[in-house]
């Protein structure tokens, strides 16, 4: 019973982060979303109506769309780029707050932000000990043994905890399943914690 309590306090521990993990970063930018909307459409709205004559429904919702693609547009060049990363350098050097920003970050960029070059590259079915499972193609190299033979080898992120938490594991080629669904069907089914996998997956 004394061996019991520690094992079932590190796993009710361990699923208290891991929510942690996947629902701070879920409502921090829901937060940041509607707070940008609001901002939005608070200037937009009444200029839209002066301009016009008459308010013009879902101008909010489209203005806030342009602002975050002009956003994510001018800061993937030159000094503007510059700033984010050193903005980016000070939230990682905020306690709590880098980890959350960083976690964030990490997710989105994966699945094809600004200037992540798509670090998800496909989403594939990796062979480990005794089973199966799922992932992302993060790389490939060719990996060369002492006795000069070369092999090709993948390395694969495999979420532990729904998306954010994971693994990176080296694998052979032919231990990898590249499937015909995208990064994004990837990252719903793992989100869904699988109830989104559609009925038949080809292999590629």
């Amino acid at each position: 019973m004394t061996s019991a309590r520690p094992t079932l306090s590190r796993h009710l521990r361990n699923l208290f982060l891991g929510g942690l993990v996947v629902v701070v970063p879920i409502v921090l930018t829901v937060n940041a979303l509607v707070w940008l909307f609001r901002l939005v459409d608070g200037l937009a709205g009444p200029l839209t109506e002066a301009v016009l004559g008459r308010p013009v429904p879902g101008i909010g919702f489209v203005t806030t769309v342009a602002v975050v693609f002009l956003a994510g547009f001018l800061f993937s060049f030159g000094p503007l780029k510059k700033l984010l990363v050193a903005v980016e350098q000070l939230l990682d050097a905020v306690p709590v707050v880098g980890v959350v920003y960083g976690t964030t970050k990490k997710v989105f960029s994966g699945i094809g932000g600004p200037g992540s070059g798509n670090a998800f590259k496909r989403f594939v079915l990796a062979r480990l000990p005794g089973r199966t499972t799922p992932g992302f193609l993060t790389g490939t190299f060719t990996l060369k043994r002492s006795d000069g033979s070369e092999h090709e080898v993948c390395t694969v992120y495999v979420p532990t905890n729904h998306l954010y938490v994971g693994d990176v594991v080296v694998l052979p080629v032919t231990d990898v399943i590249e499937t015909d669904l995208s990064v994004e069907d990837g990252v719903s089914l793992m989100l869904s914690a699988g109830a989104s996998v559609p009925r038949v997956v080809v292999e590629r």
